[in-house]
């Protein structure tokens, strides 16, 4: 096993990234960096639509996040990257590792081990033709909420399906896109990979928490606006048993206008649809309908009859201080909404003992977020703050074909956590040269389903099971409390391949009226800090 994952050291310590990329890899430690920078400049940046792409201002902020933790051991590989530079077309090869060691208390096995490592190849023709490709490999034994969740879904994640092995799952991870930029308006991408929208560490519009998925993108920047199509196809995996032969096609559009008022404040929109690939009386494909990359689909949804999931939401952004040091941000989603069942509850406080007054609608499905980031916290150089507030109401993200719902692969397109939930969680992130401290706590209450009753928090479960029309509230079901603690060190063993060695400790408990689950997780690990993971659910 060791000899088989020599080709991905050899890669790592002797290859490095030659040159910038179209798209910034999704790692939250190093966006926050970007983000601070982005705030200060008070640049024209449109810091919701993640991954980053490319542009003359990011590689400017790049060179200067890097410079900060770069020593001179270091320059050597920078200087043959600037050199690199210059040549109009280029490819490298990059090795890239995913393990960690970790022990388990109370766990039946306490050992957990993770072994992962592929490659990336990236290419650039003429600055304006970018080519990524990512391949990652792994095999693990995971703490034992993280084996329940995987047992349950058949999927690892934010990865893709798991497979039985010697340590307990392997699984394979792929993405790859080809980006054109003609000019500094457009830019097309197309390919397999993740996406996310917000300024949160959470987003209830689309987030990265699952897999990568099959997309076509187009980019457009116009004066102060920013506007991207994103359409999608993906795969319904809850047919049982889990075999790619009952796997069903779904496919999406996602649309997101986002428009910077001013220096400090921006405004955005957003709306989706979800469509199923087959039904009982038809197989459809991508459907033609959708491909305006300029409509809104709720008249279009009308007009054609349409039974399909669509979502539209609104988000905002303030940057606040004299400079521009802290920022308030937050998102609404729409899932339904009848602004008469929204006011019935203010009737019934109002009338209390009227029993004519019906409030709690099963199909108010909206959810919320609320959040704060505060860069330099203190005037602390590199000391960031961010905490924020998300809640779902129940049945939101559901359809009444399961097909249909907001998630791929088994896994939420938004939040982790489904639907029926509140979520409290907040960081605090430092940042010393080549080192990284961080700690992170999570608070969260959700309503669990309860003697095969559909409450409304999983939403792989058709909205038409749902018990009762009216009466319906945030938690029902088995209220359920989640602590969720987590302490970590990381430091750059080498920057320029995003190379980094972390040690931490992670706690976890779960709690409600039938009984309580406790993890307590020790890891020490060595990662290529490529994308997010999402263990705190």
């Amino acid at each position: 096993m060791k000899l088989r994952y020599l080709p991905f050291f050899f890669c790592t310590f002797f290859s490095y990234y030659l040159f910038s990329q179209s798209n910034y890899p999704l790692v939250r430690e190093t966006y926050l960096q970007y983000e601070k920078s982005l705030n200060y400049k008070q640049s024209n940046s449109h810091t919701a639509i993640k991954p980053f792409l490319q542009t003359d201002e990011m590689e400017s902020i790049q060179d200067s996040v890097k410079k900060s933790y770069l020593k001179k051991s270091d320059s050597l590989f920078t200087t043959l990257s600037e050199r690199k530079i210059k040549r109009k077309s280029k490819f490298s090869v990059t090795g890239i590792f995913d393990s960690y060691f970790g022990y388990e208390q109370a766990s039946q096995s306490n050992t957990k081990l993770l072994l992962g490592g592929g490659i990336q190849l990236n290419g650039k023709i003429k600055n304006k033709l970018f080519l990524s490709t990512t391949f990652l490999s792994g095999n693990a034994a995971y703490p034992s909420y993280l084996d329940s969740a995987i047992k349950n879904s058949a999927v690892i994640p934010g990865f893709g399906s798991a497979y039985k092995s010697n340590l307990g799952y392997s699984n394979q991870y792929y993405a790859g896109y080809v980006s054109y930029s003609p000019n500094k308006i457009f830019n097309f991408q197309a390919g397999r990979d993740k996406q996310f929208w917000g300024d949160g560490y959470r987003s209830l519009f689309l987030s990265d928490a699952s897999t990568a998925m099959p997309f076509f993108k187009i980019s457009t920047t116009i004066w102060k606006l920013k506007y991207v199509s994103l359409f999608t196809s993906m795969k319904d995996i809850t047919k049982s048993p889990h075999s790619k032969n009952d796997f069903l096609n779904k496919y999406g559009t996602f649309h997101y206008l986002s428009w910077n008022v001013s220096k400090r404040i921006n405004l955005s929109l957003f709306e989706s649809i979800i469509w199923q690939g087959t039904d009982t009386n038809r197989v459809r494909s991508f459907d033609v309908n959708y491909l305006n990359p300029v409509i809104f689909f709720r008249p279009v949804e009308y007009s054609l009859g349409s039974s399909d999931n669509a979502f539209v939401g609104g988000a905002f952004k303030i940057k606040v201080g004299a400079r521009q040091r802290q920022q308030f941000y937050g998102q609404l989603i729409l899932d339904e909404f009848l602004l008469k069942e929204v006011l019935a509850i203010f009737k019934k406080i109002a009338n209390p003992l009227d029993p004519t007054i019906k409030y709690g609608w099963w199909a108010n499905k909206q959810g919320v977020q609320l959040g704060f980031k505060s860069f330099d916290l203190f005037t602390a150089k590199n000391l960031t703050f961010q905490t924020e507030i998300n809640a779902v109401r129940p049945y939101t993200y559901s359809h009444g074909s399961v097909q249909q719902n907001y998630a791929h692969y088994n896994q939420p397109l938004a939040h982790p956590l489904g639907a029926n939930f509140a979520e409290s969680v907040s960081f605090l992130n430092y940042k010393f040269k080549k080192w990284i401290f961080e700690t992170q706590f999570l608070y969260a209450i959700y309503g669990k389903d309860e003697k095969g009753i559909n409450y409304g928090q999983n939403i792989f479960l058709s909205y038409n099971t749902h018990p009762y029309d009216y009466g319906n509230k945030f938690f029902q079901g088995l209220k359920t409390n989640l602590f969720y603690t987590r302490f970590k060190i990381g430091y750059y063993l080498i920057p320029s391949a995003d190379l980094l060695a972390e040690v931490g400790v992670a706690m976890r408990q779960e709690k409600n009226s039938l009984n309580a689950n406790s993890s307590n997780f020790v890891f020490i690990g060595l990662r290529t800090a490529i994308f997010n993971k999402y263990n705190d659910f």
